[in-house]
């Protein structure tokens, strides 16, 4: 009995503890991570706590289900990127109309065996959001696993893909896309069924694999696609190749005996040099030579004792052997890494001076130290970058910050960074913020070099270029550890290129803690539009079209930004037939921003029906008028029907519904619209109602369709306005 006691008070202490976490701690801080933890960072550590909190493995705990719950909520909300931004920005409060996972959560056996099949896999890349993008736009190749974790032949493959990834990563980069977490990038490639496997490779569409699963056929399918190129040389070709092959170095395997089979002998196997020149890609080409049928080339390249793999400079094959280096290995990652480590030159350092002049005419990703390390020289594949942006027309190079106050005083910077500059002068730059590795580098690199995105410094405030410039500016304030600033900054690149009347920028609130607060910014990201002296913050999607949208909004808002007294002109005294539907918000309100896009979007949808309106009631004296108009929450929002006459009494209805999407919105104060829609019945058509002389229009609806209730508005405005020719009857059915 004390033991069972004793039992029952530890689960209860237990349970109070998850509770007493629950209620005091953050969603970030439940999981154990960091606020700018990656998707596969918040993956892990929720499996790690469902695996010890699960309540089939929790049995004797009352309250195992309702703590897992929430932990399930919480994972839910932090992987999606939208409610994540909420959480941030707004925490709790922000999320009351998202119902993210509900009490739904799988097995024990689930979150064992099947949850997250490759996050713990070194040799594949889990790809989340901008990481794909990031990775398939690099100018590498990429053969990419879209699976989901509750398919069961993607756990069949799950094995073979793990160990063809040990024998072939490097020779091209494997990754793996959980299409659970990631539906968005899924879909927008056409992933419809799992696994599906797909090669990425630079200017061609991307090639589905279709064939057997097996490690064999992935390597022959790999093979066939990717432009892995071994050259056969020997007596008769050699001064033929040497002119189409002249601008790299090369690689060359001498072999004593030729061979078809996978036998390394005395030089690798067929498998290994085309794996090798996988690897070599845009670095050296490699060759293979067969001294037994081609003894007086072997001899003209100085190959009279020792065979194997050697390294020739560029131009220097085959007459030229002061600088021919012999590898001693025949592993092609082995071969790989030695020609980094000690063959291939660092990244040119530029004096501040060279740096100048080059980036007044041409595009340069340009790494500042402040430190003595070399950039990231334990990272060699950074050495690819000048092969890979070389056709982009990018130079690569290094400047050292430490002596003098040259980077300061001219960049703005105190610390380690990678730059674009753009080919149009110093000041012309932006800065990365992502993970240093070649994939991001160099995708950055080609993104950023076209976009007309720059990095701000307080110059741009104090001097006064935002209010005085006659251009607008898209200014985002962010922070580098923020998930979604770094989400963020891809789309407004996009968005930069398709708005070439306004300009871009972004504020690092880290380093310029002042500029920041002057704008009260309190959380990441927050972007405003700057018009001279006019600041207007942006309150829509994260996202370029939305950007561009709220762009054009402003330029021709489709809705009346009322004051007290535009307000009792155009609504309360509207004229009789005038139909108003108005937003009463507090720009400082969470669920005010997020209705603000919809909000647009509903009134492109009523145009032409319904007049559309919102007052800010938190700007200047606008708030004792909205305590008049006896409005005491935000959002709210009123609709004021059309008067019969000038004098009619100013009622109004009060929108209540939890829905706040636009169509619903349109939907309802469709509802107080006077129209000729006839509403039919079954009865009708038996009646021969549609059957008449007069032409009749049909809509055929169902009341939860959300395209009927977006369609909707057209549908009534058409029977408001009528076609020049058309004089029939339009109806719902």
């Amino acid at each position: 009995m004390t033991r069972f006691l004793k039992l029952c008070f530890m689960l209860s202490v237990a349970s109070w503890q998850l509770t007493q976490i629950f209620a005091e701690e953050d969603y970030y801080q439940t999981l154990g991570i960091s606020k700018d933890a990656s998707l596969k960072e918040i993956r892990k550590a929720f499996k790690k706590l469902a695996l010890k909190l699960h309540p089939d493995k929790n049995t004797n705990d009352p309250d195992a289900h309702d703590n897992f719950v929430q932990i399930n909520h919480i994972y839910e909300v932090l992987k999606d990127e939208d409610m994540r931004k909420k959480y941030d920005k707004y925490g709790e409060e922000g999320l009351k109309e998202d119902h993210p996972g509900g009490g739904r959560y799988e097995s024990y056996s689930y979150y064992r065996d099947e949850f997250g099949i490759y996050d713990d896999d070194p040799e594949v890349v889990t790809l989340d959001g901008g990481d794909f993008d990031a990775a398939v736009n690099s100018g590498e190749p990429w053969f990419v696993n879209f699976y989901s974790p509750r398919c069961s032949h993607c756990h069949e493959l799950a094995p073979t893909w793990r160990k063809f990834a040990e024998e072939f990563s490097g020779a091209i980069n494997i990754g793996a896309v959980n299409c659970h977490d990631n539906r968005w990038v899924c879909n927008q490639n056409g992933i419809y069924s799992y696994p599906s496997l797909v090669i990425f490779v630079k200017n061609r569409k991307p090639i589905k694999y279709q064939g057997d699963r097996s490690k064999k056929d992935l390597i022959r399918f790999v093979m066939k696609h990717v432009n892995i190129e071994v050259v056969d040389l020997w007596d008769g070709n050699i001064d033929e190749e040497l002119k189409k092959h002249g601008a790299l170095p090369w690689v060359i395997s001498f072999c004593g005996e030729a061979s078809d089979d996978d036998m390394e002998g005395d030089c690798p196997s067929r498998t290994t040099k085309r794996k090798l020149a996988g690897l070599m890609n845009g670095l050296a080409y490699v060759g293979s030579v067969d001294c037994e049928t081609s003894a007086e080339l072997c001899k003209r390249a100085n190959i009279t004792e020792k065979l194997g793999v050697y390294y020739y400079p560029t131009g220097a094959f085959p007459n030229e052997h002061n600088q021919m280096h012999h590898f001693d290995s025949l592993d092609a990652r082995e071969i790989h890494a030695e020609f980094m480590n000690k063959l291939v030159p660092g990244i040119p350092e530029f004096s501040t001076a060279k740096l100048q002049a080059i980036v007044q005419k041409k595009r340069a990703l340009i790494f500042a130290q402040f430190s003595n390390d070399e950039v990231d020289e334990k990272e060699t594949s950074l050495k690819k970058l000048p092969a890979l942006l070389k056709e982009h027309s990018i130079t690569v190079a290094k400047v050292k910050c430490q002596e003098g106050s040259w980077c300061k005083d001219k960049l703005h910077l105190t610390q380690d960074a990678s730059i674009v500059f753009k080919g149009k002068g110093l000041d012309n730059f932006e800065v990365f913020h992502g993970r240093p590795n070649t994939a991001e580098l160099s995708s950055f690199a080609q993104e950023s070099s076209t976009a007309r995105v720059l990095t701000l410094n307080p110059s741009y405030f104090n001097d006064g270029v935002m209010a005085d410039s006659n251009r607008l500016w898209f200014v985002d304030f962010f922070a580098p550890w923020c998930p979604p600033c770094r989400a963020l900054l891809p789309e407004l690149r996009k968005a930069s290129n398709n708005l070439n009347d306004i300009s871009f920028g972004t504020v690092d609130c880290t380093m310029f803690k002042e500029i920041c607060s002057e704008f009260g910014v309190n959380s990441y990201p927050t972007t405003m539009l700057f018009n001279q002296s006019k600041i207007t913050e942006y309150t829509g999607n994260h996202n370029s079209h939305g950007i561009l949208q709220f762009v054009q909004d402003l330029v021709s808002p489709p809705y009346e930004h009322l004051t007290p007294k535009t307000f009792e002109a155009m609504v309360q005294n509207r004229e009789p037939g005038i139909t108003w539907i108005v937003d009463f918000y507090a720009n400082w309100c969470g669920p005010c921003r997020q209705l603000m896009p919809e909000w647009r979007r509903m009134a492109k949808m009523l145009s032409g029906v319904v007049r559309v309106g919102a007052i800010d009631c938190a700007k200047g004296n606008h708030n004792q008028f909205c305590k008049r108009q006896m409005v005491d929450g935000y959002p709210e929002i009123r609709l004021f029907p059309a008067k019969k006459h000038v004098n009619s009494k100013p009622l109004y209805s009060v929108y209540d519904d939890w829905n706040r999407h636009a169509s619903a919105l349109a939907g309802w104060a469709l509802n107080f619209v006077p129209n000729d829609v006839v509403d039919m019945k079954p009865r009708d058509f038996t009646d021969g109602l549609p059957s008449d002389e007069s032409a009749w229009l049909l809509d055929f609806y169902a009341p939860w369709c959300g395209h009927c209730h977006a369609f909707a508005p057209k549908f009534v405005l058409t029977s408001m306005v009528r076609w020049k020719n058309f004089s029939g009857n339009l109806l719902w059915v």
